[in-house]
């Protein structure tokens, strides 16, 4: 009998165990995702499938997720970035359960430029508070604020500069563009081809500009018209700034700056400058009078380097004469081709020609020799 009883109670604890382990069952909670992103400016909507493992979905009734306590911003119909606790009830096997979620409404999300000019055009001796306001806006579901990096710009002296525009939202995401900042170019009307005088009384230009073989060719025998305006080059530019970042990329001293496009009357007053200060037949040796400047044409650039001078230093030197035709540059004034030319060595200036530079580079002939056209003097 006693063994009978010992069997009995065995038998009845087992049941006890499984009762117990069933309920155990039953009453366990269902989620298998507890925390959840979403991204600043988007409603928040969870359903059932997404947290709850696929076998339980048609065993569980009543599920709900309160959302009362997340906050909208203001007059929208997103919420306000931040972590909240929700509550997500349901039943299962009619057992009734309730557990949280964590949501987090964060902002990942760029501003971004509504307005943006790449080239801003500013007088001569503006200061870093120039206010550049009017040239750009940057818009985002937070508000935005615009910092500019005028480090590289020389507000002093006339030129070409880089300038980094920077727009930041109130959750820290920016975006950085670049623009031309130009000191003191002026922007020339529109008026009929007509003729100007030079220092000695002589005719400058009258006539449209001279091509040979497609190359807009401009020295000391064929110029421009004073009215000739067309600003820079956007290709050539592109072009001269790619080049510079490739050579700081390999560690070489070049400035972002860079001398580009000079007007008529701009290279009219930085000539006559020379001229005063040299005299003319020497100011003719490395400054073009008003008309014959390659700059004009907005293809030609004078590099600098990083200590802001134009380049003369040997690596810098002979990397551009090595690779700047590569980008479509062709070094416009070489050594000891000053017969040709009309001008001294001048290693830091490089004028655009496109897909001809190879051959040019190739041939070692000057611009002049190379479409076997006349240069040298006035």
């Amino acid at each position: 009998m006693k063994k009978k009883r010992i069997i009995i109670g065995a038998v009845s604890s087992m049941l006890v165990l499984t009762v117990s382990a069933g309920t155990w069952y039953l009453n366990q909670p269902c989620l298998i995702y507890h925390d959840f992103s979403f991204e600043y400016g988007k409603p928040i909507s969870i359903t059932k499938e997404e947290i709850l493992i696929q076998e339980d979905l048609k065993r569980i009734k009543d599920f709900k997720i309160d959302l009362s306590d997340i906050k909208n911003e203001k007059d929208k119909e997103y919420p306000e970035v931040g972590n909240y606790e929700c509550k997500v009830t349901y039943s299962k096997w009619f057992i009734p359960h309730t557990s949280s979620i964590q949501i987090q409404v964060e902002d990942t999300t760029k501003p971004k430029f509504s307005k943006f000019s790449d080239v801003v055009e500013i007088p001569l001796d503006s200061d870093q508070n120039y206010d550049f306001s009017s040239y750009f806006l940057a818009e985002d579901l937070s508000e935005t604020s615009i910092q500019y990096k005028t480090e590289e710009v020389d507000f002093l002296n006339p030129g070409d500069y880089r300038m980094m525009i920077i727009a930041s939202d109130t959750y820290g995401n920016s975006i950085e563009k670049e623009c031309i900042v130009r000191v003191q170019y002026e922007k020339e009307t529109s008026s009929p081809n007509k003729s100007a005088e030079n220092e000695e009384g002589q005719s400058v230009v009258s006539s449209d500009p001279y091509y040979v073989q497609g190359i807009m060719v401009v020295n000391k025998k064929h110029g421009l018209p004073a009215n000739y305006a067309p600003q820079e080059n956007a290709e050539a530019g592109a072009k001269i700034r790619q080049l510079i970042a490739d050579m700081q990329r390999q560690g070489y001293a070049i400035s972002s700056s860079y001398s580009g496009y000079r007007s008529y009357t701009y290279q009219s007053s930085l000539y006559n400058n020379y001229v005063n200060s040299y005299g003319q037949a020497q100011a003719d040796r490395f400054s073009a009078r008003p008309g014959y400047s390659e700059h004009q044409t907005g293809m030609a650039f004078d590099l600098k380097h990083s200590n802001g001078t134009l380049v003369e230093t040997t690596p810098e030197v002979n990397w551009i004469a090595a690779h700047a035709h590569e980008y479509g540059f062709i070094v416009r004034y070489p050594s000891g081709k000053e017969t040709a030319t009309g001008y001294m060595p001048e290693p830091w200036h490089l004028r655009y020609v496109g897909d001809q530079a190879s051959a040019i580079y190739a041939s070692g002939l000057t611009l002049e020799e190379y479409l076997g056209i006349s240069g040298g003097g006035y």
